[in-house]
């Protein structure tokens, strides 16, 4: 049977709405305009309920009242955008103000609708919100799987600085530096500096040291160089440059000329040079293997990429973004079990981000559509030192119960611990109320007063 349509619906696929409200009258009244114009419909009650269903299946769009007892809309509002940052949230009031609809526009709120609201205004923002976050989402998973800019995922402190420092220094012609372990995300910094400078609309051309012999490094540098004029070149892994072919990158960046491809001639290389390493250059220009001239000329601007085990608040954030950009539909995408992200959040990713983003695209390919429990990882992140006080070999003997509260014990522990102690951060963090992690809490035998290394 085909959906009846309105200048504002998005078009025939069924999209769910979730309705948060605390007047069933008002729930009810929605409802049935939704309904009729062709939208799957949920409900919530109040706050507690709405991040409960948001964190059961994520709906298209949440119609959210300001005003509701306990937990009001605009705090629902900013946790739901720390969850989920791209949920389109209609915020709805029976005696709103321009103060009001400001503050929930700030906090991300799509747009401010009074009660009652009219048909009309109710279908066409709706529709309109629901078509742009699809336009975004569409876009951004093309981006994804075409290898383009990304953005650096993330809430923790570590990759807050990253990304502070990338908006200081893109305008700039600095030269940059950008340091890490492998898989770290080094090229994505180098494109998002790209992508943030004046130099933006034109090219970004990498050059791999280590991928070119010393013999036609000239040659490869020059060509790339040429192919990316009035744009960016980024130079990754230069701690595999020999030392002549450091003597002969140092020459280009002294003369900021390259010889001509056809001609032999010496032209002007127009382009903004982004470097990376794996490796301390600084030890490398002590034992002599790394030119300590070539080192200043291209750490004008350090930037350090930190290791995923050091910032393992954001692999929940991460694993989430991977297994979307990585299923193919939403109901492809694997679910992720508490007990499994405590087992992802312990483990010290020696690949880091680029082994973190395999596992997840193992668990697309094995798991799709399934509640992922931690026996279903791949047995690498199960063994050993995967889990603390070898968690994983003591679970396994243990009947279910036994073993999720094992782990929900050793997950909520390290959140503690990794928030000092402050539960109001904690339970924003896990996804739960103040109230009901104390509960849990108290149920597993957790001192929530426990010392952090805050």
């Amino acid at each position: 049977m085909s959906q009846p349509q309105t200048a504002g619906s998005p078009a025939s696929t069924t999209y769910e709405l979730l309705i948060v409200d605390d007047e069933a009258e008002v729930r009810t009244a929605l409802a049935g305009i939704l309904e009729d114009d062709g939208y799957n419909i949920r409900f919530a009650e109040n706050g507690e309920q709405a991040l409960q269903a948001v964190t059961d299946r994520v709906p298209h769009l949440v119609l959210l009242d300001i005003w509701m007892e306990g937990m009001d809309g605009l705090e629902v509002l900013s946790r739901l955008k720390r969850r989920v940052p791209d949920l389109p949230v209609i915020m709805i009031s029976g005696h709103g103000t321009i103060e009001t609809a400001v503050q929930a526009t700030q906090k991300g709120a799509y747009d401010f609708i009074e009660k009652p609201p009219s048909v009309e205004r109710l279908l066409l923002t709706v529709g309109r919100a629901i078509r742009e976050a699809q336009l975004r989402k569409e876009n951004y998973l093309l981006r994804a799987k075409s290898g383009d800019v990304q953005e650096l995922l993330g809430v923790s402190s570590e990759i807050a600085t990253v990304r502070q420092t990338v908006k200081q220094v893109s305008p700039g012609e600095s030269r940059v530096m950008i340091t890490g372990e492998s898989g770290t995300g080094k090229e994505i910094v180098a494109r998002l500096v790209h992508k943030g400078s004046r130099r933006t609309d034109k090219p970004f051309v990498l050059l791999a040291p280590g991928a070119v012999s010393e013999g036609t490094f000239e040659t490869a540098l020059s060509t790339i160089v040429g192919q990316g004029r009035g744009g960016t070149l980024f130079l990754d892994e230069v701690s595999d440059l020999s030392a002549g072919m450091q003597a002969r990158l140092l020459k280009f960046l002294q003369d900021g000329l390259l010889p001509d491809t056809n001609t032999g001639l010496p032209v002007e290389a127009d382009v903004r040079v982004i470097s990376s390493t794996n490796k301390d250059l600084k030890q490398l220009v002590d034992s002599g293997k790394f030119r300590a001239d070539l080192f200043y000329r291209l750490s004008v601007v350090p930037i350090m990429m930190p290791a995923l085990r050091s910032r393992s608040v954001d692999i929940p954030t991460l694993v989430q973004h991977f297994l979307k950009v990585l299923s193919p539909d939403a109901q492809a995408m694997p679910k992720i079990a508490p007990a499994t992200m405590a087992v992802l959040t312990s483990y010290e990713w020696p690949g880091n981000i680029r082994q973190l983003k395999n596992v997840c695209e193992w668990l697309v390919i094995m798991h799709a559509g399934k509640l992922v429990n931690p026996d279903m990882l791949p047995p690498e992140l199960t063994k050993g030192d995967a889990v603390a006080g070898n968690l994983m070999e003591s679970a396994v003997s243990m009947p279910l119960r036994q073993a999720r509260e094992l782990f929900e014990k050793n997950y909520l522990t390290s959140q503690l611990m990794r928030f000092g102690g402050n539960v109001s951060r904690t339970a924003d963090f896990v996804g739960m109320e103040r109230s009901a992690l104390h509960r849990k809490l108290k149920s597993l035998g957790v001192d929530a007063r426990i010392e952090g290394p805050f």
